[in-house]
């Protein structure tokens, strides 16, 4: 099985009581929407996520709004200098403007015309969100203008803070009732609404978003979607009892489709304003190729909002956590690139808010802009200069393919066309430009100009008229975003050792070895191995499938797997170990599915799972899904 990087679970700070002033003088009144402003203010908005992985628990504290006419948010240091320390400066955008963060997403469910919003946005760990004040203002001067979750014990002090760094808060709701272990309060239902009346009461006119629970089932002993949609039900009526504007988060760990889903059925359709999800795994795949996965969540989840709650299928959709640690392998340049692939992205494909995990690192780890002893990482710098040159209202032209095959993303920038753009995994191109450009290589800050463009995996940022290039991405951004080709109308998908991808991607690189005269996969050192299936071919609808492989034991060893898949019940199997036969042929198997739900939770659908090296003495020739 493919193995995720977690970061640890920091005990939570519970959003209990707020001692939260309902004035609306740091932010919009109640009812009022914020950044609905037509044109970018001088500083402009950012945007991070507080994540890590599926276990992974953001400080789930309260929020508020915050928006105003100046906000002093300036940080010592310019971006990249290292210098994060005190607030001197002022970065908040002058006039009515403030932090310009919406909250009412493409669709204002609640009815009439919904605001511009800034996707640009922060998310923080238990402990850093206790020390707001000393990282706020140095986050703020990148153009961050969205905070998730803050320390709950002082919470006047923090949302005060916010509103002086022009940083508007989306809050979580979070309760199990005093004594009680940490779980779903559906025993305690007067307790969970007296709670969510209590904290939107007192925070009226400060906060506006609410997400209820933090990526659950995480961090409930009760983990079932029946529970959980009892408590967002009647959390949804008490809310809007006390503010019918405010808006509702139903919320899930990493991709969770199939647990949105289930809420949904339960009872949770049309009791929520919006959807969160934390990613962290289909982010971690896109340095080895995977941003068709990436580019599929909003679009996957739509089309279960469509089937099963379509009042709700234009639902904003938020990434509340998203990230990656500087640690191991993972270089603070590659956390830079990382930063611009996942925003960059996020918004192409349709994200309200991206939240990076974290501003400053905490108890969870090295997952900050900027590390522990105050110096900014280079994903801090690449970050503000994304912002700068998007501006605070992106907006999406559509995506090219450079030479036919690098990723090119097309914005109407702040001053000009920009285009963010990368090679596949481990190549390197050189792409003509018809006029001269201007480079930014994201990692490193380094600019150039010139009428060519040297390309690799780490984003660069080119800006310029790019009239050609705007033109076919304008063409491009209503058809399927490829992967390796077009697979939308395919009637099958494969994989075969030594040959491109044909719309089934391993997750894993391969170890390659020649059986009678070609190339197989040695599956020999790996408990399993994982595939996605191009999301354009089949993702979400269920859809009767074979799932074919030619295999071939190594030798004498055991060699065999079970064959597990997302399913419409969340993951299957197919309840039978699958020995392969011998080692002097190869032999093919053939599966058939009638219960898929391919969704992509963990990035992947379906796993050969071998359980342990033991049994994994096998190599592969080829994979296929076709559709019955």
């Amino acid at each position: 099985m493919a193995v995720f990087r977690v970061r640890s679970v920091s005990a939570l700070v519970l959003l209990g009581s707020l001692g939260c002033s309902s004035g609306g003088e740091h932010g919009a009144g109640a009812g009022e929407r914020r950044n609905s402003g037509g044109t970018d203010a001088s500083t402009p908005s950012s945007s991070g996520a507080s994540g890590g992985a599926s276990a992974a628990g953001g400080a789930t504290g309260s929020s508020g709004g915050v928006s105003g006419s100046t906000s002093s948010a300036g940080a010592s240091g310019t971006p990249g200098t290292g210098g994060v320390a005190g607030a001197s400066g002022s970065s908040g955008a002058s006039g009515s403007g403030g932090s310009a963060n919406g909250s009412g997403g493409a669709t204002n469910l609640d009815g009439g015309a919904a605001p511009r919003v800034s996707p640009w946005g922060i998310a923080s760990s238990a402990s850093s969100s206790r020390a707001l004040g000393s990282w706020a203002p140095a986050i703020r001067a990148t153009g961050i203008t969205w905070l998730r979750g803050f320390d709950a014990s002082n919470t006047d002090m923090n949302l005060t803070i916010a509103a002086t760094n022009g940083l508007d808060v989306s809050g979580i709701l979070i309760f199990s009732g005093p004594g009680a272990s940490q779980t779903f309060p559906v025993a305690d239902p007067t307790g969970w609404s007296n709670y969510v009346t209590t904290s939107v009461t007192q925070c009226k006119g400060r906060v506006h978003d609410w997400e209820v629970w933090n990526e659950p089932p995480n961090f409930t002993d009760d983990k079932t979607p029946t529970s959980y949609a009892t408590i967002v039900k009647s959390g949804y009526d008490a809310a809007k009892a006390v503010d019918s504007t405010v808006q509702i988060g139903l919320a899930a760990q990493s991709n969770h489709v199939n647990w949105l889903e289930q809420t949904i059925l339960a009872g949770g359709a049309d009791h929520f304003d919006y959807v969160t999800v934390h990613p962290y795994e289909i982010l971690g795949l896109v340095a080895s190729g995977f941003e068709g996965e990436y580019m599929a969540v909003v679009p996957t989840i739509r089309k279960m909002l469509a089937k099963d709650d379509p009042a709700r299928a234009s639902a904003p959709v938020w990434f509340t956590e998203i990230g990656e640690p500087v640690d191991g392998s993972i270089t603070a340049e590659h956390q830079a690139e990382t930063v611009v692939k996942a925003y960059t992205m996020g918004i192409a494909e349709g994200v309200e808010h991206v939240h990076w995990f974290e501003g400053i690192d905490g108890d969870s780890g090295p997952f900050g802009l900027i590390d522990a002893s105050g110096r900014t990482r280079p994903s801090y710098a690449a970050l503000a200069t994304l912002i700068s040159k998007l501006g605070q209202f992106p907006d999406y032209v559509g995506w090219v393919l450079l030479n036919d095959r690098d990723y090119g993303f097309v914005f109407d920038g702040t001053s000009s066309t920009v285009l963010v753009t990368w090679t596949p995994p481990g190549a390197t191109d050189t792409v003509a430009m018809s006029e001269t450009v201007a480079v930014i290589e994201a990692s490193t800050g380094t600019t150039t100009n010139g009428t060519s463009v040297s390309l690799t995996n780490s984003p660069s940022i080119v800006s310029g008229d790019l009239a050609s290039l705007k033109t076919t991405a304008a063409q491009n951004r209503r058809r399927p975003f490829p992967w390796g080709g077009d697979f939308s109308t395919a009637t099958a998908v494969s994989y075969r050792a030594g040959s491109p991808d044909a719309g089934l991607h391993p997750l894993t690189a391969a170890t390659l070895v020649t059986v009678d005269g070609g190339p197989a996969r040695d599956e020999s050192t790996s408990y399993g191995v994982s595939f996605a299936v191009d999301p354009n071919f089949l993702s979400y609808t269920t859809t009767p499938v074979t799932i074919t492989a030619v295999v071939r034991a190594n030798g004498a060893g055991a060699a065999g797997f079970n064959l597990k898949y997302e399913s419409t019940s969340g993951s299957s199997s197919t309840g039978s170990w699958y020995g392969v036969p011998g080692s002097d042929q190869w032999y093919t198997q053939t599966w058939t599915i009638t219960d898929d739900q391919f969704v992509g939770k963990w990035g992947y659908n379906f796993t050969f799972d071998s359980d342990s090296t033991d049994n994994s003495n096998y190599s592969i020739q080829s994979v296929t899904v076709a559709k019955k």
